[in-house]
């Protein structure tokens, strides 16, 4: 449900039911090479993925793998339609700098300007804040699911107004740190209304789509809109049993374009030659971001620069409900890859990357980064060497996003916070990798000691330290039993004492458990709790808790008496 905001481990399941296009090209025997990227995932029934490379503004390669609606047996082609989730962020961005150019705004107003009834935080928050996520909002869309929305109830634009607007806090001071959060796409698309004059989905079709071509792309807020051509998004189930996962929320704005292959290649290309902004638009999409220490930000106006095999590359990728995208460009080769999935075990962001892997030349460039994971082969390490590595490791970024190691006699897994679990193997005696998942490991062995500390390298280097553990005495966790109440969610969790761990339970949310970490600190087990932090009075009872989920934080939670 969640756009991206750590490091996901996912596995792919994109498959290979190939629906021809019009003359390709590229030689055969490269498009061979392409389609086996698709080739592992050759069973019938399932959902797949739309693939499209664009060079120099023409699409050279195009194919559509997979089902786009399961009950009527309607494959994916290049013209088929999806919601491509947080890719939607550079075209809500535009509007914005589109809205400059017409001297509507200015991307260094206050956000209060145009949104009165947004809280005085004590620091002003520019526009640019909101859109290179360093506004310190918490995320609305976490803020909605810790007070029980899910992604199949009907959610309107007030609905996400009325979650920001509650915050009688932020996550940090604005301009001090980076942290992707929807709701400064969300507070964009309001003030694209109250600016322009027209909601976001007209003044984008006026402005983007209709000028560059698109007339297949739009975006979408009423979840009753027909969309002609548009693929049904799955997810499986632990059975492997697929299932619809489509969202009916209705505001938009950090999300909500629904677009093709095809049609995105008419986008990609105003990068180059400008039909629509100038050179202006491209240029101030691609503006990093700047903290108050000086600090230089990999992210823009949606969009974030990366690398592929060492060359620069400018990408966004997207997930919402079973829906999954990625557009990747390497300006320097005037190359682009668009995959866009209806599968929510998908990963086109791997799946891109392989394809430009295959696309662009054989040595990486001078100075570049390791060697990618599909390059990586297995070696035979005695199985005891992982069990200095076992256990729990946490991302230094994000200290509630946490990868579990075991070992299960001769083979390895790592399980990701809120992820199945994957097998991973040996590269060396200290680094481990999966290729289904696009992510490798390096372990880091000091002079002597335990191992303490990991780093994750997918879409770049993601250090992590050991979690210690810790045991709570039995008769100390009645200390927490009771309810709370967050006014600024209005929603309680009811806490009561289990075998050694907390249970936290709530109306319309699945029950936690809470694992005790340290004095009055617990982890928990589903996104909604995964930090918790219970504060106690002068006479040290324990008054309230405060939860951490991300993108959220210190949710203040009252014990009721």
């Amino acid at each position: 449900m969640l756009p991206r905001a750590y490091p996901v481990v996912l596995l792919i399941a994109c498959i290979a039911l190939v629906v021809p296009t019009a003359a390709q090209k590229i030689p055969a025997p490269l498009t061979r090479k392409i389609d086996s990227i698709f080739a592992g995932f050759t069973h019938g029934g399932s959902p797949g993925c739309a693939m499209a490379i664009y060079r120099k503004g023409e699409i050279i390669y195009s194919k559509g793998y997979g089902l786009a609606d399961l009950e009527h047996d309607v494959k994916i082609n290049p013209g088929t339609i999806f919601d491509i989730g947080s890719t939607s962020k550079q075209f809500t961005a535009a509007c914005i700098v589109l809205l400059a150019q017409q001297g509507k705004l200015s991307l260094d107003d206050d956000i209060r300007k145009y949104i009165p009834e947004l809280p005085d935080y004590g620091h002003p928050i520019s526009i640019r804040n909101i859109l290179n996520h360093t506004s310190g909002i918490r995320d609305y869309i976490q803020l909605m699911a810790m007070s029980g929305y899910d992604i199949d109830d009907v959610t309107t634009p007030r609905d996400a107004l009325q979650a920001i607007i509650r915050q009688t806090a932020l996550n940090f001071e604005p301009g001090s740190e980076f942290l992707y959060s929807n709701s400064g796409y969300f507070l964009a698309s309001q003030i694209v209304e109250r600016a322009g004059g027209k909601s976001l989905r007209n003044f984008a079709a006026e402005n983007i789509f209709r000028p560059l071509g698109m007339s297949h792309t739009t975006f979408v807020d009423n979840h009753t809109t027909l969309v002609p051509d548009r693929a049904v998004a799955y997810s499986p189930d632990d059975s492997g049993t697929y299932h619809r996962d489509v969202s009916y929320w209705e505001q938009n704005g950090d999300g909500g374009v629904n677009t093709s292959v095809e049609d995105l290649l008419k986008w990609d290309e105003n990068f180059y030659t400008p039909r629509i902004g100038g050179a202006g638009l491209p240029k101030a999409l691609m503006q990093w971001g700047i903290l108050k220490n000086g600090d230089t930000l990999d992210y823009g106006l949606g969009l974030m620069k990366t690398t592929v095999r060492g060359l620069d590359a400018i990408s966004h990728g997207g997930a919402w409900g079973g829906y999954r995208a990625e557009l990747i460009r390497i300006p320097s080769e005037h190359l682009s890859i668009a995959v866009l999935s209806n599968l929510g075990a998908s990963n086109p962001t791997r799946l891109a990357r392989n394809v430009l892997a295959l696309m662009l030349p054989a040595s990486p460039v001078k100075g570049a980064p390791p060697a990618s994971v599909a390059d990586m082969k297995i070696k035979a390490i005695d199985p005891t060497i992982f069990d200095a590595y076992a256990g729990d490791f946490a991302m230094d970024e994000a200290k509630d996003f946490v990868i579990t190691f075991s070992r299960e006699e001769g083979h390895f897994y790592a399980q990701a916070t809120g992820q199945g679990r994957n097998e991973i193997f040996a590269s060396s005696d200290t680094t481990f990798f999966s290729k289904e998942v696009g992510a490798f490991f390096t372990f880091h062995r000091g002079s002597a000691g335990p191992i303490t500390t990991m780093t994750l390298h997918q879409g770049g280097d993601h250090p992590a330290s050991r979690v210690a553990h810790f045991e709570l005495p039995a008769d100390k966790l009645g200390d927490y039993a009771g309810e709370y109440y967050a006014p600024e969610l209005e929603s309680a969790f009811s806490i009561s004492a289990g075998k050694g761990e907390l249970i936290a339970r709530h109306r319309s949310l699945d029950s936690a458990l809470l694992t005790p970490v340290g004095n009055d600190e617990f982890s928990g087990d589903q996104f909604y709790l995964n930090t918790v932090t219970f504060e106690r009075n002068r006479d040290g009872r324990v008054i309230a808790m405060l939860v951490s989920v991300g993108r959220v934080k210190n949710i203040r939670f009252n014990k009721r008496k």
